[in-house]
Order: structure tokens, then C-alpha cells, then sequence
């Protein structure tokens, strides 16, 4: 739906295609370009990195140069924060947008009308969520609509992450650890299964697996390349999950045909592209 921009404000629907396509998008743009900086820094070497450092023949400080090896674990350890940082980041802006449409579904499924007392009660319930920490977003989209986020301990651990790298040179600390005293990263990969000899099947069978990585306290939480990447196919499947339980939501609220419902004023905008 669109109006004349010169008359009135542009309206536009919030849906959750557009939040899945939104997200998804940003998830894969992600990956891509977690994937290049990889590949780029395993190519490069210490000839290299010297003969770009000193094409300009003047440094800023150049007592202060750092070696190849010193900027090697400096970008090693920016890559991982930004990577963590960015998925941390999409995760909860995409909790955010099926929030907003929960409550705009709620808000259809029992006042059809859409008074400006409701429109405002949704928004400043939106508000109030978007403000919440991140362990609390969990509980209200559970409490407010049902929504039981399958991967919420991996997302928490994610943010754990994020506070280590961040805050305490990347060394993990007893409050960060969960009741068996480990931090635990999960991660999505996949798993060829060869059919035994004799078997009529012919070609291997592909699953998607589960595996972990454990840190205790005192340890460096440093992830390898595949678990970088890993991580980016567990937020998807995080999102997924979401998706899943935010449409099972509004098709048991206003069912299998209705119509998506609209932002709460006219002057909503519709779901960032992150």
C-alpha cells in the first residue's frame, strides 16, 4: 500500500514475509562477508602486510607499527567481535519486528476497530520491549503470546560472548558460566551419512547436526573459521524457529486467511534491513 507522499504519510504493511526477507537477507550478507575476510586473511602474509604498510612512506606513528604477527591477532580477535557483535545485534532487532506484528496481530484478532487508545497501547508496549534486556524478550514474547523460542540458551550464550570479548579481553569469568560451570557456544553443521555396504540406498544421507564448544572459567573464548561461520547458520536457525512460532501466532489468532495488519499509525516504518 502506498499514498502520495506530498498529501499524507506513506503507510507501509509490516509482515512476516518482509521480516523473514529482511533478516534472512542481512543473515546471508553477513556470512559473505565473514567468509572474505577469512579467506582474505589467510592469504595474506608478512611480505605483504609490510609492503602495503609502507606504500605511502610516512606512518602516522611509526614507533608504535605493529608487526605481522601482533596485527594478525588484532584483526583475528576484531573479526571475531564484530561477527558476534552483528549477530547479536540482528538477533535482537528481528525479536523486535515479530514482536511488533504479535502485538499488531493480537491488537486485530481482538478490536477490529483499531482505536488510537489501542494503536498507542501497542505502541508503547513495543517501546517498552525493544528497551528490554535480552533475557526478558524471551520471557514476555512467551508470556504475551506463547511464543517459546527453541534456541534461547545459544542466543544467551551469544550475548555472554559478546560481554567477554568485549569487557574482559576475551577471558572468560566464573559469572559468565551456566549451572554445570561451562560457557557453551552451539553450533549448526551438517553431517554425510554413507549408506552401509549392502544398503539399497545410493547416495549419502545430509543432516543438520548439533555440536558444542565449552569454555570454563580463566579459559579465552576464541571460536576457529568454521565455528565463526557456524554461528551464523545457528542464528539462522534461531530465526527460522521464530518465523515458525510467529505464523503458528497469527494463524491461530486470526486465521489461515487473514489479512496482515497494518502499522500501528501511518507513520510507521516498516522492518529495518539490517
Amino acid at each position: 500500500m502506498s499514498t502520495n507522499d506530498q498529501q499524507q504519510p506513506q503507510t507501509q504493511v509490516i509482515s512476516l514475509q518482509t521480516i523473514s526477507q529482511n533478516f534472512l537477507g542481512a543473515l546471508q550478507r553477513q556470512f559473505d562477508l565473514l567468509a572474505y575476510n577469512l579467506a582474505a586473511a589467510q592469504q595474506v602474509d608478512a611480505e605483504h602486510y609490510e609492503s602495503f604498510a609502507r606504500q605511502s612512506k610516512i606512518m602516522p606513528v611509526q614507533q608504535l607499527h605493529q608487526n605481522f604477527g601482533q596485527i594478525q591477532a588484532y584483526s583475528r580477535g576484531l573479526i571475531l567481535r564484530q561477527t558476534i557483535n552483528d549477530l547479536l545485534n540482528m538477533t535482537t532487532a528481528c525479536m523486535d519486528n515479530c514482536h511488533l506484528l504479535c502485538a499488531l496481530v493480537k491488537n486485530q484478532g481482538t478490536d477490529k476497530t483499531a482505536t488510537e487508545e489501542t494503536q498507542k497501547a501497542v505502541a508503547e508496549a513495543q517501546g517498552s520491549f525493544v528497551r528490554a534486556p535480552l533475557n526478558d524478550k524471551f520471557e514476555r514474547l512467551e508470556k504475551e503470546f506463547g511464543i517459546m523460542c527453541e534456541m534461547e540458551d545459544a542466543i544467551i550464550a551469544v550475548a555472554i560472548g559478546l560481554r567477554v570479548l568485549m569487557t574482559r579481553n576475551a577471558t572468560v569469568a566464573t559469572e559468565d558460566l551456566d549451572d554445570d560451570g561451562e560457557l557453551v557456544f552451539e553450533f549448526k553443521t551438517v553431517q554425510t551419512i554413507n549408506p552401509p555396504k549392502g544398503s539399497e540406498k545410493l547416495q549419502p544421507e545430509i543432516r543438520i547436526v548439533d555440536t558444542r564448544r565449552a569454555f570454563k572459567a580463566g579459559d579465552i573464548l576464541d571460536l576457529s573459521n568454521s565455528e565463526m561461520l557456524g554461528l551464523s547458520i545457528t542464528i539462522a536457525s534461531f530465526f527460522h524457529n521464530l518465523f515458525r512460532s510467529v505464523d503458528e501466532f497469527g494463524r491461530k489468532t486470526l486465521g489461515e486467511r487473514a489479512a496482515t495488519p497494518p502499522p500501528p499509525s501511518g507513520e510507521s516504518k516498516p522492518p529495518p534491513n539490517p
